[in-house]
């Protein structure tokens, strides 16, 4: 490379208009070790400088307060960077739509917005019936890109009503599946947030001696716990094997509780049980050792801690605001399995007792195990 490409290669990186000569020299001279030396440096610079103007990449200083003259020839104190030329955005004509998105032509579209709605148009006029399958692969036909309509739930038109996912998109949300294990035949499912606590468990109730008193253990994290719990659905459908108790056992912390809030209010707008704190794990870990983080923000856990029972949300709530947390890697294999006793029934003591907790009295009114509802098949037109 040039002096004078070095010297362009610099200025791209740029981000300001105006910039010192000097760093345009010292891009020059990193790339040749012998010019900072030369007896020609300065009339390499400046036919550098002069390179990079009859090139349009720069522009050199009108009159002399811009230039030093100390030595021969002069060198430029600065340069400009040209200006960039204005973006002219056209904004879309209007817009035939087809009957089921008619509510698009009432509100102020941009380009973006055409982009998304324009081949849904098109789906809709020529497939007004398709059927409805994994978003991901609607994106992918639609647009190309199968990650295209992530996130498309909080789009501002899908918030306003204007696009629906299963009625315009037809389609439908394809998380990654909960992961679940049928460890006996007991109507219950308890997950677990961490990969540890998952192993140490799943060690102890496959010892359990009374595998009647055994159920499911599942595993999921943060939001993946939120996005994949109501496909659990699926898999006590498919074994035929419901339940009547959902228990979480994540970590004693903000993003674990506030997970889990969301988690039981998707779990309970897709049919599932309310999801519920695992109080006797949770009792036991508040026994361990605790770790010292930085404090969380008090509404926040004031809402977070509500979904905990009464007599446990208030001195978590206190743990959280001064700056503490509890890990499940703090209640080791040993001691949970010290815990649980094998001679009394054990979803008692993963339960735990539910005083306060405002769902206590009607789960615990719940003796049958639950299944999905059966799926309403449409009839079809003759």
């Amino acid at each position: 490379m040039t002096p004078a490409d070095r010297m362009a290669a610099h200025l791209a990186r740029q981000t300001r208009q105006r910039v010192e000569f000097d760093a345009l020299a010292g891009a020059a001279e990193r790339g040749d070790s012998s010019l900072p030396s030369s007896p020609d440096r300065r009339r390499v610079l400046a036919d550098a400088a002069q390179e990079l103007a009859r090139r349009g990449l720069a522009q050199l200083p009108r009159g002399r307060h811009g230039w030093d003259y100390s030595a021969h020839p002069p060198l430029p104190l600065w340069v400009k960077r040209p200006s960039q030329p204005r973006t002219v955005r056209i904004r879309p004509g209007p817009r035939a739509w087809v009957s089921q998105l008619a509510e698009a032509s009432a509100v102020q579209l941009t380009s973006a917005d055409h982009a998304l709605l324009d081949p849904i148009n098109t789906l809709l006029r020529d497939q007004p019936d398709a059927e409805v399958i994994p978003l991901a692969e609607r994106s992918y036909q639609l647009y190309g890109d199968e990650k295209y309509l992530r996130g498309i739930e909080r789009h501002r038109l899908v918030a306003r009503g204007i696009l629906d996912i299963s009625d315009h998109l037809r389609a439908r949300p394809a998380p990654a599946p909960l992961a679940m294990y049928e460890l006996g035949p007991a109507p219950w499912l308890l997950i677990v947030e961490n990969s540890a606590a998952f192993t140490s468990l799943r060690q102890i109730l496959a010892a359990w001696p009374d595998r009647s008193q055994v159920g499911w253990l599942g595993y999921g994290a943060g939001d993946q716990l939120v996005a994949s719990l109501p496909t659990a659905a699926d898999s006590f459908r498919e074994r035929d094997h419901g339940a009547a108790d959902l228990l979480l056992y994540a970590d004693l912390d903000l993003d674990g509780l506030e997970c889990a809030r969301q988690a039981d209010a998707k779990g309970r707008a897709a049919g599932l049980p309310a999801l519920m704190p695992a109080v006797g794990l949770y009792q036991a870990l508040l026994t361990r050792r605790i770790r010292q983080v930085s404090p969380a923000p008090a509404e926040r856990v004031h809402e977070a801690v509500s979904w905990l029972p009464a007599d446990m949300a208030s001195p978590v709530a206190n743990l959280l605001i001064s700056g503490k947390v509890l890990r499940q890697e703090a209640l080791p294999l040993p001691v949970l399995r010290a815990r649980l006793d094998p001679t009394s029934p054990l979803l008692p003591q993963l339960r735990g007792p539910l005083t306060g907790h405002p769902l206590a009295g009607l789960d615990k009114r719940r003796t049958r195990p639950w299944f999905p509802a059966p799926t309403c098949q449409q009839p079809t037109s003759p």
